[in-house]
């Protein structure tokens, strides 16, 4: 019954019992000041009511939450949060972002995945970067 109950929930109704998160912060090659670092942080822990853990990492730190009730999360304060922590990554990172439902305890859980990783290649290139030319020219 439990099983059928967390179906409906997530594919009729999209609403899970609780929320949680685990966005990784990089702070190398001093691309985002530990300042900022920290601001995202304190917004997370307000997002989430402080219900969260900060370990450090080689090159940066990650933020991982304990499931918060659905009543209590905002989601519209965590989607701002994560926009400007797009937007401190931007010239240097595209912010990954995926959604996963977990089964917990008979309750469903909506987990947030946040990465910002750096693209394969450079975004764009300075007009006096010398060019290649194929064999054909």
């Amino acid at each position: 019954m439990q099983f059928l109950k967390r179906l409906w929930k997530r594919h009729v109704t999209g609403q899970p019992d609780r929320y949680q998160a685990y966005v990784s912060l990089p702070t190398r090659d001093d691309h985002l000041p530990f300042g900022e670092v920290h601001d995202h942080i304190e917004e997370l822990e307000h997002v989430f009511e402080g219900r969260l853990d900060v370990y450090a990492r080689l090159g940066g730190i990650a933020v991982t939450t304990d499931p918060v009730p659905a009543d209590q999360f905002d989601r519209d304060a965590f989607e701002a949060a994560l926009d400007r922590l797009e937007d401190c990554y931007a010239d240097t990172h595209s912010l990954v972002r995926l959604e996963k439902w977990r089964p917990s305890k008979d309750r469903l859980v909506k987990s947030f995945v946040i990465v910002p990783v750096k693209p394969l290649f450079p975004r764009e290139e300075p007009d006096d970067a010398p060019r290649v030319r194929s064999a054909a020219d």
